[in-house]
């Protein structure tokens, strides 16, 4: 079939979920999910009108770029989107997140895994850590729109957007621990001090710091001689994102953690009313990088490699995504009560979804260890997840400000009371 075949499905689903996109958001039924859903209706092993193949790429290959892609702009989306000062403000939610829940998070899921399915403990470990990132991608329509914006508390959007950005570049080093326990098990620990942790992580932090500045002054410069149109804001933005991808790849860092490092930094240096204007553009920019890289995942789903897996698998997988959650928000609850009321803690113990990034380091990891239940339990948690977080993100957003504005005096006057 010709690749234009494709091309057209997709892009006329997509001007279908565009055209009905508040109604779909308000009955349940987000973009990615209509959007996998799509894909798989296509596939090999319903329709057969398209396969993965269509497109003339490695299947593997395609879903691997697509996704990480994808990321780079969805990354940049997130780390625009937080006002100025925000790091300041939320450096508690963001440190213990990210310093100590993203551990508890690879810890759970692992032991889950390896203790329901009786899987070997690297590959137990590498599953954990592909599902432990909160995908910044499919939180989109929980911290975005008209409808997270009337109905989710600011802090809860941005602290959900920090945590996805920032903990999506970083399971990068989760990830890699047991690939290289599988793959050179005799130099795991010095690759990845040296590999990893310095050149990778942290030489791409301070990539996307540095690149951030440099572009972050530059747009100020220019803004303030009349030098750029202010139609141009949205291509300055796309370009940034791609350019940090691009030679941070070259450069050997972290790409996808610069290129979230290096928007935070250029969103909390160019004018604030610039940074409001993000917000606008971010909803249609997403949708459109959003939902083919679903679809394409809705061709490449293993069916029959999850029939043979059996409902036990399913079982195990859900209660690993749902559990590595909710331990973790409610165990860290007395560091986080002055961010949050119980309500919000509730919501936030739930709201975790795993996506894009997922996706992405499953076909890393493929690659790098050859062994394909990687790709197909990450795909199914991605499929698990893409359901029950997206089906109920609308009435748990509709709860969740009924409740606020029951309590609004209350919390008023103590953020940390409920």
């Amino acid at each position: 079939m010709s690749v234009y075949v494709a091309v057209s499905l997709f892009a006329g689903a997509i001007l279908v979920f565009s055209a009905f996109s508040s109604f779909l958001q308000r009955i349940g039924l987000p973009g990615p999910l209509l959007a996998l859903a799509f894909g798989a209706a296509l596939g090999p092993y319903a329709l057969d009108v398209v396969t993965i193949g269509s497109f003339g790429v490695p299947p593997m290959t395609l879903l691997e770029e697509a996704s990480r892609v994808t990321l780079a702009i969805g990354l940049s989306g997130v780390a625009l989107r937080l006002p100025h000062g925000y790091w300041r403000e939320h450096r508690r939610w963001v440190l213990w997140m990210i310093g100590v829940g993203m551990v508890v998070m690879l810890l759970v899921a692992t032991g889950v895994l390896w203790a329901l399915l009786g899987l070997p403990l690297a590959l137990a470990l590498l599953i954990g850590a592909i599902i432990t990132p909160t995908d910044p991608v499919v939180t989109t329509p929980v911290v975005t729109g008209s409808l997270a914006e009337a109905k989710i508390p600011d802090r809860v959007r941005f602290n959900i957007s920090s945590e996805s950005g920032l903990n999506d570049g970083l399971a990068y080093l989760f990830v890699f621990l047991p690939i290289m326990l599988m793959i050179r098990p005799d130099k795991s620990w010095s690759d990845l001090l040296t590999t990893v942790v310095l050149r990778e992580v942290i030489g791409g932090a301070l990539f996307g710091v540095a690149v951030g500045l440099a572009f972050g002054y530059l747009y100020r410069l220019v803004r303030r001689r009349q030098l750029i149109e202010e139609t141009a804001y949205l291509g300055f933005i796309i370009a940034l994102a791609f350019f940090v991808l691009g030679t941070g790849e070259v450069a050997g860092v972290n790409a996808l953690l610069a290129v979230f490092i290096a928007a935070a930094v250029f969103g909390q240096i160019i004018p604030q009313s610039d940074e409001q204007k993000q917000d606008r553009l971010d909803d249609s920019m997403n949708r459109f990088f959003i939902l083919p890289v679903f679809m394409l995942l809705g061709l490449a789903l293993p069916f029959p490699a999850w029939g043979e897996l059996g409902w036990g698998a399913v079982a195990a997988v859900m209660l690993a995504l749902v559990l590595r959650r909710v331990v973790t928000v409610w165990l860290l609850r007395p560091a986080l009560r002055p961010e949050h009321s119980r309500a919000e803690t509730a919501f936030l113990s739930w709201f975790a979804p795993v996506g894009v990034s997922a996706l992405f380091y499953s076909t890393v990891a493929e690659h790098e260890t050859g062994d394909p239940l990687v790709f197909t339990y990450a795909t199914l948690a991605i499929a698990i997840s893409v359901l029950i977080h997206g089906v109920s993100a609308s009435p748990l957003s509709y709860q969740l400000h009924r409740y606020q504005e029951r309590r609004e005096p209350e919390r008023a006057a103590d953020p940390g009371e409920d």
